[in-house]
């Protein structure tokens, strides 16, 4: 039996407002999905993040319905529920039970209202009806499938609930021979700072009724002991995710009775043999530059120059792999511009959009996105060599307040945000405080961003006005591109008008 398993598709996700991304996100899951239908699975499975939004562009849903009606009705596709498909107080219809109502998908999802988890059974006379599990009849017993929606802070409180309620299920049904149980979280001691909120000692009690743990939720690939399989995104959605090389793509998964086989200390009868595929993307490329050298911006702007002549060969190496094209076809790169090292003349006198302009014509990109988050200037370098001043140090002792507050007056001066320094040092200055208090990641997420909106409102990013409860309603959106401050952290999206913000982690 073939199992094939791809999650985080984010479906709509317009990145840096550009619609051939949104196109990418469609193009890439139908893709996957014709090279998971060619191995000929029995099952295909998605944990999480089928949309970038709980609320849909018309074309976005249209886009997910003609990708899954590729897949033969023989295929079920299971999904459960992720962060960016709905938050944590879902509606009593969502997109995804729109798509289970229809068919084209299997929802699953588990009810937590009591201690432990119960699952209803998938009724295939009544294909539209809520339920948690699927069974799966083989040669060999039953695959049971049991899905898990997206609990954040929550998932180790659910993940007792969902160990108790399997044994319930498996005690009221009979055992299978194999047991999947598709989840969305990451996994703090695989993928440390990257939003893993679960560990491995959260996970024995699962560990002992589940045979293969099938997430999603993080966009890079990784697995561990033997059970636990997370096979990054179909597209990659930061350039952070391309230049650590992270892998992006879906597994393929073969149950038999062989000995010997990667899953042989699970729970059920049969083992399992995984494979992982990369899938087809657009290319992403990183090139960095270093101003020290330079003592004016036109000796700057010719190296600079001379610079993207010498990168050109690399990228379009680099690029010209199989995988990369369209139709045999070179597709347009995103590019990742870098700035590094010490600025000898004004900050505002670096050309940052005129480079882009000119990386964008000699590479041919799609997209050139500027980080400029390396380069430190000179005058900030000469605040760092003078510590020794009576104001930073009084009888001999560092006076670290002080110099936090001058640091960060520097930082917001030589920044993009000058005009507003004073304010911009005291918000750096305000979460800083949060953070050595201790206080959630959410809370100081809040105070930022509710911050950068009064000062900043025309940067404010991805802003989506809330609509009615009913899917089926007229809907009106406001799409803004995204922030230019990528972290390679989850996003951050307003889901009202009112400044309501909900996080995802990737």
């Amino acid at each position: 039996m073939h199992i094939a398993h791809l999650a985080d598709v984010h479906l709509g996700h317009r990145q840096y407002g550009l619609l051939q991304r949104e196109d990418d996100m469609a193009n890439t899951f139908r893709s996957a999905l014709g090279q998971i239908v060619e191995s000929n699975p029995e099952l295909a499975l998605l944990p999480g993040d089928l949309f970038h939004s709980r609320d849909l562009r018309p074309k976005v849903l249209d886009d997910a319905e003609r990708a899954l009606a590729d897949v033969p009705d023989d295929i079920p596709v299971l999904v459960s529920r992720g962060n960016h498909d709905e938050n944590l107080t879902p509606r009593s219809v969502t997109w995804l039970n729109y798509l289970h109502r229809r068919d084209h998908i299997v929802l699953l999802e588990a009810d937590l209202d009591d201690d432990t988890a119960e699952f209803e059974q998938y009724d295939p006379v009544e294909p539209g009806s809520k339920c948690g599990f699927y069974d799966h009849e083989t040669d060999h017993g039953v695959v049971r499938v049991f899905g898990l929606q997206w609990r954040g802070a929550r998932t180790d409180q659910a993940l007792e609930q969902v160990a108790s309620g399997i044994r319930a299920t498996n005690d009221e049904h009979g055992e299978p021979a194999y047991t999947v149980l598709l989840a969305h979280f990451g996994i703090e001691d695989e993928v440390p700072a990257l939003g893993g909120n679960v560990t491995h000692a959260e996970l024995r009690e699962i560990k002992e009724v589940v045979d293969y743990l099938a997430l999603g939720h993080i966009h890079k690939r990784y697995d561990a002991n033997g059970w636990i399989y997370n096979p990054g995104s179909p597209e990659a959605h930061s350039t952070t995710e391309v230049r650590d090389d992270w892998d992006h793509g879906y597994y393929t998964v073969t149950l038999d009775e062989s000995e010997g086989t990667v899953g042989s200390a699970g729970p059920g009868d049969l083992e399992h043999d995984v494979t992982h595929h990369l899938t087809k993307r657009r290319p992403f490329f990183t090139t960095e530059f270093d101003v020290t050298s330079y003592d004016s911006p036109g000796d700057l702007e010719t190296a600079f120059n001379d610079h993207l002549e010498k990168e050109r060969t690399t990228l379009n190496t680099e690029i010209s792999h199989e995988r990369f094209q369209a139709s045999g076809n070179r597709r347009e790169p995103m590019v990742d511009l870098r700035f590094t090292g010490t600025l000898q003349f004004d900050r505002a006198d670096l050309p940052v959009d005129r480079l882009a302009e000119r990386t964008e014509d000699v590479f041919d990109a799609l997209y050139v996105q500027t980080n400029t988050s390396g380069v430190t200037s000179a005058d900030i370098q000469a605040l760092l060599e003078d510590l020794d001043d009576e104001e930073v140090f009084i009888d001999g002792r560092l006076q670290t307040e002080v110099l936090e507050q001058r640091v960060f007056r520097t930082i917001a001066t030589e920044s993009q945000y000058s005009d507003h320094a004073d304010e911009v040092a005291s918000l750096l200055n305000t979460a800083h405080r949060m953070a050595q208090a201790e206080e959630t990641a959410e809370d100081i997420r809040d105070t930022v961003s509710e911050r950068r909106q009064e000062l900043f409102p025309d940067l404010t990013d991805d802003v989506v006005i809330d609509v009615a409860e009913d899917p089926f309603a007229e809907q009106t959106t406001t799409d803004e591109p995204e922030s230019s401050a990528e972290t390679g952290e989850p996003d951050v999206v307003a889901e009202s008008a009112a400044g309501t913000t909900g996080g995802d982690d990737e």
